[in-house]
């Protein structure tokens, strides 16, 4: 079975680092873009091999100052570093947060035990498991496949609710879809779904969409472990 958040395990020091240079980073975190060689050498000597070793090496205000003290890195720094590498954990919202879905739909799927799109993504990854639902609860297959589509698009670090109906939309209806798309075609159509249904998604650019493409990949690549087991 696909897990909704990827092992970052599976995020290895390079690709993470590679990610932190080309991401379009908040102001507050911009520092993470200074002294990238130096700085990741010193994880790297430290033994942090994957964005689960860096997790699991800053994740208590008093890991965090040994390995400063360790690497020489500033505390404020590995705060910030922190915060991005947990970023890339997929975090499941509720289903209501999705735009064109009804309202008694998801109250519906509550009664069921799905509330959030980690529920929904990992309970209905199978036709015999939408149909089952569709019947129980007399929501359309159609639908459920829809919602399903929707969280499996959410995956994504960077793409939330409304983002993932605009990928749907310009008619991406998978993660593994997204990341074999052409970046110049998809952002284009991204921007025109925006503007014919006047959705909050900002003005999406090719370094904001290769970007997630990058890690849609890696992802992608997960799950066919995941299936091959």
């Amino acid at each position: 079975m696909k897990q909704y958040s990827l092992d970052p395990g599976e995020i290895t020091l390079d690709h993470f680092r590679e990610f932190t240079r080309k991401k379009r980073l908040v102001p507050g975190r911009v520092a993470l873009q200074e002294q990238m060689e130096e700085r990741f050498g010193a994880l790297k000597r430290s033994g942090v091999k994957s964005v689960a070793d860096l997790l699991k090496s800053l994740d208590s205000s008093s890991k965090i100052k040994h390995f400063s003290l360790k690497t020489g890195l500033p505390s404020d720094y590995l705060v910030l570093l922190n915060r991005e590498a947990g970023s890339y954990l997929s975090k499941p919202f509720p289903l209501s947060d999705f735009p064109g879905i009804p309202y008694e739909y998801t109250e519906l799927l509550k009664t069921r035990g799905i509330r959030n799109t980690r529920d929904l993504f990992e309970k209905l990854q199978v036709k015999r498991e939408q149909d089952a639902l569709a019947a129980s609860t007399g929501i359309p297959v159609y639908r459920l496949k829809e919602l399903h589509a929707l969280c499996d698009l959410s995956r994504i670090t960077g793409v939330g609710a409304v983002f993932a109906r605009v990928i749907y939309e310009a008619g991406i209806r998978s993660l593994s879809g997204f990341a074999k798309t052409d970046v110049q075609v998809q952002v284009e159509k991204y921007r025109a779904v925006i503007e014919k249904y006047g959705y909050p998604a900002g003005n999406p650019g090719v370094d904001d969409i290769r970007y997630c493409m990058d890690y849609a990949s890696i992802i992608a690549n997960c799950d066919e472990k995941q299936i091959r087991k």
